[in-house]
């Protein structure tokens, strides 16, 4: 069964897990996985899920007792704050609603817009940014920044578009996403430092950017490219640093990259790419050399994947022998099941902190 909002495709399992608690060691860093679990409602779309939130292994209760779809999190101090939107039915059984774009701080939620979706969040010096999109009285979809709840749509030289990681430096705020053009024009990568867009694709074909981080003067951001391998085209996970693309995939075979981080001279990219049987496979390059993740579900937004302490943490579902969905946390590959096997659960973003390094997605 799959919950009501459209969520990842998750490739089944035939093993059955009981939930596992993470006993934190000493010294170790706090993992939390955002998600959602089923109450046992259908509608048209499939199950009614509620937002759900696990740390260490454990579910914390969250009092979001609403019908909400959630992107990411990020926690500061005792302060979990979370971004998605909320879903107000239609009076038309055929219309599915109005989205509003929202951000909750210790489940107490604060509504961004009228219409749109809130996919990133950062917390810095107090100040709340969230990165996603809002739609204008045009129905227009607006690339936008939101500071402290204050909408701040960009220009013209990316406007129309939306927003997917978002990044503070100092008193720099940068975003990452696309930047859409007329009907027939591709969609272009495009990284936003404090309102000014920068067009990273080179818009001959689409290409899009899922991730971005900043170390020191260096600004990464990771996603993908459409490339021409011959006569056919092709998907090639791109790792741009300051503006200068580095292919990760070559194109032959379908890959994206949807997160980036950045841990001393290490820079940890993670996203999928086809192998050689042509099959889609969970993948992080390290200093560009590819690890393959055969079991983690195959990620496709930003939030999925986190590198911390050079361990990888991937989130995602298994479905259990039942036919349900279980949320589950993959540690350097390895499964450690969240939910309690009596409703289903899913996972959909990994937010990891531990002493003065966050890794965040």
């Amino acid at each position: 069964m799959k919950p009501r909002q459209y969520f990842l495709a998750i490739a089944a399992a035939s093993l059955a897990f009981a939930p596992v608690a993470c006993k934190k060691k000493a010294g170790a860093p706090d993992v939390y996985v955002l998600g959602a679990k089923g109450t046992g409602e259908e509608r048209d779309e499939g199950e009614v899920a509620k937002p759900a939130l696990w740390k260490n292994g454990v579910e914390v209760p969250l009092g979001m007792d609403v019908d909400a779809y959630v992107h990411s999190a990020f926690v500061s101090g005792k302060d979990v704050y979370i971004v998605g939107y909320v879903r107000l039915p239609s009076e038309s059984d055929d219309d599915r609603g109005t989205f509003q774009p929202t951000v909750w701080k210790n489940g107490v939620a604060q509504t961004l817009g009228a219409t749109g979706s809130a996919e990133s969040i950062f917390v810095s010096g107090g100040d709340v940014y969230v990165a996603g999109a809002e739609t204008n009285e045009k129905g227009a979809r607006m690339a936008t920044l939101w500071k402290n709840g204050a909408a701040q749509p960009l220009g013209a030289a990316g406007g129309a578009g939306n927003g997917s990681s978002i990044f503070v430096s100092g008193t720099d705020v940068y975003m990452a996403g696309q930047s859409f053009g007329k009907q027939d024009e591709p969609y272009v990568a495009t990284l936003w430092k404090n309102g000014a867009a920068q067009r990273l694709g080179d818009g001959k074909y689409n290409s899009g950017a899922g991730s971005v981080f900043v170390s020191g003067s260096d600004v990464y951001v990771a996603g993908f490219e459409a490339v021409m391998v011959g006569s056919e085209r092709g998907l090639a996970a791109t790792l741009w640093v300051n503006g200068a693309a580095q292919r990760l995939g070559d194109g032959k075979g379908s890959s994206e990259a949807h997160y980036v981080s950045v841990s001393g001279k290490d820079v940890y990219v993670a996203g999928y790419e086809d192998n050689g049987q042509g099959d889609s496979v969970a993948t992080l390059w390290k200093n560009g050399v590819a690890q393959h993740y055969e079991s983690v579900p195959i990620p496709r937004s930003q939030c999925v994947a986190s590198v911390y302490g050079g361990d990888s943490y991937w989130a995602g579902s298994k479905e259990d022998e039942q036919g349900g969905s279980m949320a589950t946390l993959w540690k350097n590959g390895e499964a450690q099941p969240l939910g309690d096997g009596k409703a289903n659960t899913w996972a959909y973003s990994v937010f990891v902190v531990g002493g003065r390094e966050a890794a965040k997605l």
